[in-house]
């Protein structure tokens, strides 16, 4: 049956197709982990890319492919997010390659500084001397020296992803019905709110809560290992 309570059933009720919404939660992790994973991945590896060609690079280089990264900082990221989304049109594709695009200056200015920085040690330096080629020195050297601040910058984004898919999804952009995601679920749960069926969007909402203070408890955990190896 449609929009039954909470019961010895269905643990969390059903919602308004008469899905069991325990199940869905349950299927809907999964997808939203999936979506906000490969949105900060793309993100991070073009920050990546952009943060190692302005540190081994030419001082021109770094100008110019720091003007645009500068320039998209210089905006609301998430109403950036949303203008892209829309722009693709709707879809999951659409919402992970908005995610992806705003993310990458933000990983290519934090690790940009880091790379720079590896330029004065002595094996980036030794490396240069003999004369390996910067793609090389890059790969080998440059990238494990900025392991950690990428790994931090990873985990703590992750959370961002998954409040903009979230947002994504609230102005029709994301994932839609029948779509087992919790932004979704939980968009589909706002029409049942007002006359009471109020678990259709409280239990994917509590499952992304959850998540979002999963994720931010690591990134501290990971910035104070850091600092205590620092």
């Amino acid at each position: 049956m449609t929009l039954q309570q909470p019961s010895a059933e269905h643990l969390l009720g059903t919602d308004g197709e008469g899905r069991d919404v325990l199940t869905r939660v349950a299927v809907g992790v999964g997808i939203s982990i999936m979506l906000a994973a490969l949105s900060v991945v793309l993100g991070s590896v073009g920050g990546l890319i952009v943060a190692l060609a302005c540190g081994l690079g030419a001082r021109w280089l770094d100008r110019v492919l720091m003007a645009p990264m500068n320039a998209v900082l210089a905006f609301p990221q998430l109403l950036l997010t949303m203008a892209i989304a829309i722009a693709l049109g709707t879809g999951l594709q659409s919402a992970v390659i908005g995610i992806a695009v705003t993310i990458i200056p933000v990983f290519a200015v934090t690790l940009r500084s880091e790379a720079l920085r590896s330029r004065s040690e002595a094996f980036v330096e030794a490396a240069i001397t003999i004369g390996l080629p910067r793609w090389r020195i890059a790969l080998r050297h440059v990238v494990p020296y900025l392991g950690t601040t990428m790994t931090i910058q990873i985990a703590a984004n992750f959370g961002h992803a998954v409040i903009t898919l979230a947002a994504l999804s609230y102005i029709g952009v994301g994932a839609g019905p029948p779509t087992a995601e919790w932004d979704a679920m939980i968009n589909d749960g706002l029409q049942h709110a007002v006359s009471g069926q109020w678990w259709v969007g409280v239990a994917p909402g509590l499952a992304l809560l959850g998540l979002v203070i999963a994720v931010n408890i690591l990134t501290d955990q990971i910035r104070a290992r850091r600092s205590a190896d620092a």
